[in-house]
């Protein structure tokens, strides 16, 4: 399975800070091996709980909860609808996974991540 490869989390994210880091991130492709992962796609939101309205909201409890749900029924990973970019985010319980499942770095480059918010409307 692929995902984009995009800062939009950490531009998000950082672009709420004062001061505004200025650092350029680093952005990896990984490798890893995940063997009982849930999808959830953006459909299933409001029946658990989570209205369309809110899912952009940084810390909203109900998404914790579900992923503390995915986790404690035994799931190694989560793979969600991004709430700030047309993609999917995993989220991986390290917790959870096998002993293969070590994530391998395939790629690497680095990103001037405000730049790159700007021009995609993230950042004033």
């Amino acid at each position: 399975m692929r995902f984009q490869r995009k800062p939009s989390e950490i531009s998000f994210h950082w672009g709420q800070l004062y001061p505004r880091p200025t650092k350029p991130v680093m952005l990896h492709k990984l490798r890893v091996m995940a063997h009982r992962t849930l999808r959830l796609v953006r459909a299933d939101l409001p029946t658990l709980g989570v209205p369309e309205s809110a899912y952009t909201d940084v810390n909203l409890p109900r998404t914790q909860e579900i992923g503390a749900a995915v986790e404690f029924l035994g799931c190694d990973g989560l793979i969600a609808p991004c709430a700030r970019w047309a993609c999917d985010n995993l989220i991986l319980f390290p917790d959870r996974m096998g002993l293969d499942a070590t994530p391998e770095i395939v790629t690497s480059e680095a990103v001037d991540w405000v730049t790159w918010a700007t021009a995609n409307g993230l950042l004033a």
